[in-house]
C-alpha cells in the first residue's frame, strides 16, 4: 500500500514540477529553411523578460560556416508593464547547393536547457556567397598586410577613417593565418589577453554597441588573391560622444607556436607575439545649428499613425511617431512638440527595437502620444510634431515632420462647460473610477498554487515514510 501511495506521490510531484518548469521564457527559432547560396540560415535564441543579454554559443553544423552574429532587443510597455525581448541570431552559410541536415541539438541559456528538433535546410543555386573580407576591411587589411606577403598578422580594423560626432563606425579585431603557412599554433591564455586588449583599445569617449563574442569565429577570406583563415575575436559598433579624435594603439597577442627546429623529432612550444598597427579615427564636429549638441546622427525615416482623422473637441486620440533607420537608436531623443492652445499633448509612451550587428545598428523608436483637441478646425500635425537630426549620408541637417491632418468638429472645448452626459474625453468620469481595484495576475496565482501543491506533496511523502 505504501509503495502505491509513494508511486502516486512521485508521479504527481513530477507532473507538478514539469508544469512549473515548462514556459516560453526562452525558445530556439529558425528563419527560412529554403535559401539561396547568398542567404544565411538563421538560428535564433529568443528570451522574454530578460533585461540582460546572456552569453550564447551556437552549435557547429557540419558543412555550414558560421558568420556574423546579431543581437536584437525590444523594449515596450504593455498595460503599464515593461516588456523586454532579447533575440540573439547566428548566421550559417553553405558553400554549395544541397540539402543540409541540421541535427537535434541542445543549448543551455541562463540555466535553462533548450532543445531543437532535427530539421532540414535547402540551399539552391543563386548569387555566390561572399567569402572575401567583410565590408569593413580590404583597405585596412592591406595596410596591415604590408608590402610583402605575410603568413600571419594581427589586425585592428575600422570601416571608416573619419566620422561625425555621434556617427557610428565598426571595430573588429582578428588574427589572420595563411592557409599554406608552415606553422602550427594555438591560442595562449586567450580570455585573459582579450580582456587586457579591450581595456587598452576601448575609447572612453564612445558609446559601444556590441553583439558579444563568446567564441572565436573562424572563416576563410581572400586577401590579395591569397587564402587566409580569419580568427575573429571581437567586433562592435562605436559612436563617439565627443569631438576628440579616437586613437587605437598597437596591441599585442601572444600565441603558442610549435618550434620543431630545436632538435630532430622534438617539438617545443614557444610563446610568440604578434602586433597590430595603430590606427586613428578623425571625429568631426557637426555644422552650426541651434540643436547641434542634441540631435541624433544617422539615416532615419518617419512612420506615423493616427487613430482617427475626425474627432470632436475633448475626445482623445492616439498619435504614433516612429523614427526608424540606422544610428544610435537607444540615444534618439523625443520629437519636439510645440506648445499651443489647440491641443493638450501628453508625454508619450516610448518603445524601441534595436538590432546590433558588425555591419550596422538599425532599429526603431516609437513615441505614442495621447492628444486631446481643445477647439474645432483643421490642423496639420506637422506644425506640432517635428524631429530634427543630422543626416550623415547627405552631411546636412534634416527634419522629420508629420504629414497627417486632423479635423476637429464641434464647439470650443471648455473645461468648465463640459456636459456630464457629453464627450468621452480622456479624463471624463475620472472621479468615479475606483483606483483600489487591482488587475488579477493569473500567472502568479497559478505559480503560487503550484508551489502549494508541491509543499503538500512533500509533506504527504514524509508522512507516508514515517508511517
Amino acid at each position: 500500500m505504501k509503495l502505491y501511495a509513494l508511486l502516486n506521490i512521485i508521479l504527481c510531484f513530477s507532473g507538478t514540477l514539469c508544469a512549473q518548469v515548462i514556459n516560453d521564457a526562452a525558445t530556439i527559432e529558425f528563419g527560412s529553411k529554403n535559401l539561396s547560396l547568398d542567404q544565411p540560415l538563421l538560428i535564433s535564441v529568443v528570451l522574454r523578460d530578460a533585461e540582460t543579454r546572456p552569453a550564447v554559443i551556437f552549435p557547429e553544423i557540419k558543412d555550414l560556416e558560421k558568420r556574423s552574429k546579431s543581437a536584437t532587443s525590444s523594449i515596450s510597455t504593455v498595460d503599464g508593464k515593461k516588456v523586454v525581448i532579447q533575440t540573439i541570431a547566428q548566421e550559417y552559410y553553405a558553400a554549395k547547393p544541397g540539402n543540409y541536415l541540421i541535427p537535434e541539438f541542445t543549448m543551455t541559456i541562463n540555466g535553462v536547457r533548450l532543445r531543437s528538433e532535427e530539421t532540414m535546410a535547402v540551399f539552391s543555386q543563386g548569387a555566390v556567397a561572399e567569402t572575401s573580407t567583410e565590408p569593413a576591411g580590404n583597405t585596412a587589411l592591406e595596410q596591415d598586410f604590408g608590402d610583402n606577403a605575410q603568413d600571419i598578422f594581427l589586425s585592428v580594423q575600422t570601416d571608416k577613417k573619419g566620422v561625425y560626432i555621434r556617427e557610428g563606425f565598426a571595430l573588429r579585431i582578428s588574427l589572420y593565418i595563411a592557409e599554406n603557412a608552415p606553422v602550427e599554433m594555438e591560442f595562449y591564455r586567450f580570455n585573459e589577453q582579450l580582456q587586457s586588449i579591450l581595456k587598452k583599445l576601448r575609447p572612453v569617449n564612445c558609446w559601444e554597441e556590441n553583439v558579444g563574442i563568446e567564441e572565436i569565429i573562424k572563416r576563410r577570406v581572400t586577401i590579395r588573391k591569397r587564402r587566409y583563415t580569419e580568427y575573429n575575436m571581437y567586433q562592435a559598433r562605436l559612436f563617439p560622444i565627443t569631438s576628440e579624435d579616437i586613437v587605437f594603439p598597437s596591441i599585442t597577442l601572444n600565441m603558442l607556436v610549435t618550434d620543431n627546429n630545436a632538435a630532430v623529432n622534438v617539438d617545443r612550444k614557444v610563446v610568440k607575439a604578434f602586433m597590430s598597427r595603430a590606427t586613428r579615427i578623425a571625429v568631426k564636429q557637426l555644422p552650426d545649428h541651434p540643436l547641434r549638441d542634441q540631435v541624433a546622427v544617422g539615416q532615419y525615416s518617419l512612420r506615423e499613425n493616427l487613430s482617427s482623422k475626425l474627432v470632436y473637441p475633448g475626445e482623445s486620440i492616439r498619435y504614433m511617431f516612429k523614427v526608424e533607420g540606422m544610428g544610435n537608436i537607444a540615444a534618439i531623443p523625443a520629437p519636439v512638440t510645440q506648445a499651443n492652445s489647440s491641443f493638450d499633448i501628453y508625454p508619450p509612451e516610448v518603445s524601441q527595437v534595436i538590432k546590433r550587428s558588425y555591419q550596422s545598428v538599425i532599429g526603431e523608436k516609437t513615441f505614442d502620444y495621447f492628444v486631446v483637441p481643445r477647439k474645432d478646425g483643421t490642423f496639420a500635425l506637422g506644425r506640432y510634431f517635428q524631429w530634427v537630426y543630422f543626416n550623415s549620408a547627405k552631411e546636412k541637417y534634416d527634419t522629420l515632420r508629420s504629414s497627417r491632418t486632423l479635423e476637429v468638429k464641434g464647439e470650443d472645448y471648455r473645461l468648465a462647460n463640459l456636459s456630464l452626459s457629453g464627450s468621452a474625453g480622456l479624463y471624463d468620469n475620472l472621479e468615479s473610477l475606483d483606483s483600489s481595484n487591482e488587475s488579477i495576475n493569473y500567472k502568479k496565482i497559478l505559480k503560487d498554487a503550484t508551489n502549494a501543491i508541491v509543499v503538500i506533496l512533500l509533506i504527504t511523502m514524509i508522512w507516508v515514510f514515517r508511517k
